[in-house]
């Protein structure tokens, strides 16, 4: 009887993972809310996949750390919003299957020239972005943006994220 019980705890812990550790796309922004509200912001930058000279990531930063309820702001963060889209992560979707996946793709292969053509993510994207998924709004271009970069998922970019948590 005593082997069960320790073979059930050592499952048991086992299946129990810190945020930094959780591949998931809850996991990610769990680790994220953690750190704003922490304000470590670089910790925060290891959660951001880096586009060509790391525009996207000093971006997304700036509106975390000037948060606002304006949802029409491009890189608009607040707390809140970061928190009912981590309740909805099942919402994702692969880019490919997004109702604007094309405009999506050249915008950002026009945008974000990587110097590296051979770069995971824009490599990725001219392929079908099977390692990006995307959260959108129903009646906007408002969306959020994440690559699973070596089984871990990673933020690529929004625009009104305020926007996208108001549809939920």
């Amino acid at each position: 009887m005593r082997k069960k019980i320790v073979g059930i705890s050592v499952v048991l812990l086992m299946g129990m993972k810190l945020y930094a550790d959780d591949a998931s796309i809850q996991g990610l922004f769990k680790e994220i809310e953690t750190k704003v509200v922490k304000k470590d912001y670089k910790g925060i930058e290891k959660n951001i996949y880096p586009l060509s000279n790391r525009f996207n990531v000093g971006w997304i930063v700036k509106g975390m750390k000037h948060p606002t309820k304006d949802e029409t702001s491009d890189n608009g963060f607040n707390l809140q919003a970061l928190k009912t889209i981590e309740v909805h992560t099942e919402s994702f979707q692969p880019l490919a299957k997004a109702r604007s996946y094309k405009e999506i793709k050249n915008s950002f292969l026009k945008t974000f020239k990587d110097d590296d053509p051979k770069a995971p993510f824009t490599k990725d994207l001219k392929n079908g972005g099977k390692h990006i998924y995307i959260l959108q709004s129903p009646t906007a271009k408002s969306m959020v943006l994440l690559y699973k970069d070596k089984n871990h998922y990673k933020l690529v970019w929004w625009k009104e994220m305020v926007r996208v948590a108001k549809q939920f």
